[in-house]
């Protein structure tokens, strides 16, 4: 999907994943040198799964982003429709905010671009 090249070339995105609902990567991109197990798919849509549980049980609506922090740098989970999910991998958590906003600017032609 051309359109999520442009995550790419986001300064703090060191790798991205478009991961369908069976946990199945569709496509995919990272930094030279970034190493990402060959499980990351399965594992983003079982965290997704967990925190949509958390909001379900917390009543605090539908479910727009999950971030984790790690020494390493956080991970962004972002549900997609049709149960597929963008898992970003940045390098820092002062990234946060540029990536966000890259984020805005391309989820509308993601998510017109999804079946």
């Amino acid at each position: 999907m051309k359109v999520l090249e442009r995550l790419s070339e986001t300064s703090g995105v060191d790798a991205w994943a478009l991961v369908g609902e069976d946990g199945f990567v569709l496509e995919a991109y990272r930094r030279p040198g970034v190493e990402v197990g060959d499980l990351f798919g399965g594992l983003a849509t079982s965290v997704l799964a967990s925190a949509r549980a958390v909001a379900e049980e917390l009543g605090r609506g539908p479910l727009e982003e999950v971030m984790v922090e790690y020494p390493e740098g956080p991970v962004l989970l972002v549900p997609l429709k049709g149960g597929a999910v963008l898992m970003l991998l940045l390098d820092q958590v002062a990234s946060l905010g540029r990536v966000r906003l890259a984020l805005k600017r391309v989820l509308p032609e993601v998510m017109e671009a999804l079946p």
